[in-house]
Parts: C-alpha cells; sequence; structure tokens
C-alpha cells in the first residue's frame, strides 16, 4: 500500500484539519478564558506556532527517514524492541487521550440530544461505527475526511455569521493585561486543543507530492488555529469572559444564545450537536486508524482489522473510567505521567530520532527554504 501514492494536497490538508478539530471547539473556550480572560485569543495564536513547529519537528522525522511509516522509524534508529517499546507508548498515550475525549464527547451528547440514553450504548455505537471505518484502508478514511471536511465547515462558518451580527466585540478589551505566568498556563490547556496533529506520521508515507507536503501542512495549521481564534472571539463578544469562566462549554451557549426571528429554525444548538458528532467522529477515526496501525506493525499482525479489535475493548474501558465530567478534565489536563507522556511522544522522542539519524548518518541535513 505505501508504494501507492494516493494521497493528493487537498486530501493531506483535509486530513489534518479534520483530525486537529474536535473535542476542544466546546471546552478549551472555558479553560483558557479562566486563566487569561479576554486575552484568550492571543494564547490560541502563539499555541497555534507551537504546534507549527512540532509539526515541522515530525515532518523533519519523516523527511530525514524517508518518509517510512512511524514503527519502522523508530524501529530502524532505536532497535526493534526498544523501537518497539516506543511506538507502543505512543499508541497507548493517543488510545488514552482519544478514549478520554470519547468520554466528552458522550456527555454533551446526552446533554443536549440523548438525555434517556445510557453512556455505555453510546459508547459501543460510536466505537462499532469506527471499527468499521478502521478496517478499511487508509484511502477510505482519506475520503472520509474530505467530505466530512466540507460537511462541518460550511454550515458552521454559516453558524458563526449569523452570531457576529449580534456580537459585542468590546468585550474583547483590555488587551495585553495578564502575568506572563498566565499566559504560560494557558498556553497548557491550549496546546491541546490541537490535539490531532501527529496524524502527519500515518499520512505523509502516502503523499503523492512530498515537495508540497509541508506547506500544506502549514496550511492545515494555520486554518485550524485561525478557525479556534475565531471561536474563542465570538465566544468572549457573545457571552464575555466573566460568563465563559463559569460555563462548562461555552461555545454551545453562545450558541444556543443565536435567535433570527421569522426562520424556521428555532434550536440551532441541535443542528450545530450534529456536527459536533462529526467534529469529534473525524478526530476519533483518524487517532483509532493510527493507533490501530502501529499496533499492528509492532506486533507483525496480518491486518489492521485485527488490531483495530484489540484496541476496541480498550477505548471503551478507559472511557467509561472517570465518573464524571470534571474527573475526564483532571485527567486530561492535570494528571502528571499523562503531561510528560505527551512532552515525550511530540518533544523529545522525534528530537532523539534526528539525533539518532545524525549520529548514524543518515540523510543530509538539507535547507528548509519551504518553510
Amino acid at each position: 500500500m505505501k508504494d501507492k501514492k494516493i494521497i493528493g494536497d487537498f486530501a493531506l490538508f483535509t486530513t489534518v484539519v479534520v483530525a486537529m478539530v474536535g473535542i476542544g471547539i466546546f471546552s478549551c473556550p472555558k479553560e483558557v478564558t479562566d486563566k487569561v480572560g479576554s486575552d484568550a485569543w492571543i494564547v490560541i495564536l502563539t499555541s497555534g506556532i507551537v504546534i507549527f513547529l512540532l509539526l515541522y519537528l515530525i515532518y523533519l522525522v519523516m523527511k530525514k527517514n524517508d518518509f517510512e511509516d512511524l514503527t519502522n522509524i523508530l524501529q530502524n534508529n532505536f532497535g526493534r524492541f526498544l523501537g518497539g517499546a516506543f511506538a507502543i507508548i505512543f499508541a497507548i498515550y493517543s488510545i488514552f487521550i482519544v478514549s478520554l475525549g470519547m468520554r466528552e464527547f458522550v456527555e454533551v451528547i446526552r446533554l443536549f440530544l440523548l438525555r434517556q440514553t445510557p453512556s455505555e450504548f453510546i459508547l459501543i455505537t460510536t466505537i462499532l461505527a469506527g471499527t468499521y471505518l478502521v478496517r478499511g484502508e487508509i484511502g477510505d478514511l482519506v475520503k472520509f475526511n474530505e467530505i466530512s471536511f466540507w460537511i462541518i465547515f460550511l454550515p458552521t462558518f454559516v453558524v458563526f455569521i449569523l452570531i457576529a451580527i449580534n456580537a459585542d466585540f468590546t468585550n474583547l478589551l483590555p488587551v495585553l493585561n495578564n502575568k506572563p505566568s498566565n499566559y504560560f498556563s494557558a498556553s497548557r490547556y491550549a496546546i491541546f486543543c490541537f490535539g490531532g496533529f501527529e496524524i502527519a506520521y500515518l499520512i505523509l508515507p502516502y503523499v503523492k507530492n512530498k515537495k508540497n507536503s509541508f506547506r500544506i501542512l502549514r496550511k492545515g495549521i494555520m486554518f485550524v488555529s485561525i478557525f479556534y481564534a475565531i471561536v474563542m472571539i465570538l465566544v468572549l463578544a457573545i457571552l464575555s469572559k466573566a460568563q465563559s469562566r463559569i460555563l462548562l462549554w461555552p461555545t454551545i451557549s453562545m450558541i444556543r444564545s443565536l435567535y433570527i426571528p421569522g426562520t424556521f429554525i428555532e434550536r440551532w444548538e441541535g443542528i450545530v450537536m450534529a456536527l459536533w458528532i462529526l467534529f469529534y467522529f473525524t478526530t476519533f477515526i483518524n487517532t483509532y486508524f493510527f493507533s490501530s496501525e502501529i499496533v499492528k506493525n509492532v506486533f507483525k499482525l496480518k491486518d489492521i482489522k485485527i488490531s483495530s479489535l484489540l484496541i476496541m475493548p480498550i477505548i471503551y474501558v478507559v472511557a467509561l473510567y472517570p465518573e464524571n465530567i470534571a474527573e475526564v478534565y483532571t485527567l486530561q489536563y492535570k494528571t502528571t505521567p499523562i503531561i510528560y507522556t505527551s512532552i515525550f511522544v511530540f518533544v523529545i522522542l522525534p528530537i532523539l530520532i534526528l539525533l539518532m539519524g545524525k549520529i548514524k548518518g543518515k540523510g543530509r541535513w538539507k535547507s528548509t527554504d519551504e518553510i
């Protein structure tokens, strides 16, 4: 399959975007606003720059290793055992984070759409639907991402325009009125909102035009950063920073405030919640596929269908582990092992790969003029 360069520029762009935009769109405004108030949108943009640098690190790793898959890169640089262990750590971290996102997804769905439906049923249904899609080829995944991109963002931007009509943008003032430590603390939450950019490890080996791939990745990061900044600005302009701090999901509250006399749509949040299913599902599917691919390669399984079935019960158990949504956020943002693991996976590990490649003489350090 790797010999088939099946992914074009637009497919790469949409895959990166839909993999990143997910659970953060509803919860992120509360967490970031709580730390820096009306400067939340600034933190989002600066966090986008950090993610851009991390994504460039991923691109360098792939480029210096001839765009092999992640498992091969790790095993070629660290040996079969240690490289396999690093790959499994990567997969476990991804599964854990996407499982917590699944729990948040279920809580939102139960609160606004399916109040009487048990959490277990929603979980099983979503996981089974995801497993069915993951069992296909990566080409099927990419096509799903391309279709989902238009379904998600066209209606969402229409809603944003309608909301902006009644927005009070003076709520964004004053600007830069916080301590530096507050910005640093807020960035920890904001960076989490960009989770999913690691999908570049999975997708880059299949890209047709690899010379142009980083430019497309950069456009993807810019799109997501601007999208999140727009969400943050509208939340502050509609609700103010005081309300954003106390609401669990400020984005949903903002959308519920939308009222247009004479229209046939009375409950706008119902439409957006339907879109929210796709927002999360695309993130879930891409991470699920990536983790299944890693497990398949490490344990030399015959097919991704087997590895996806092995991961399925793990997602279910981890998603049900937190007792409530507050515990979900504690595990995501404040659990020390999770924070350290994320730093290792996204910062330390890529740097180690590049250093090992340099020591072993793999690849020449080429010009970075494509940045």
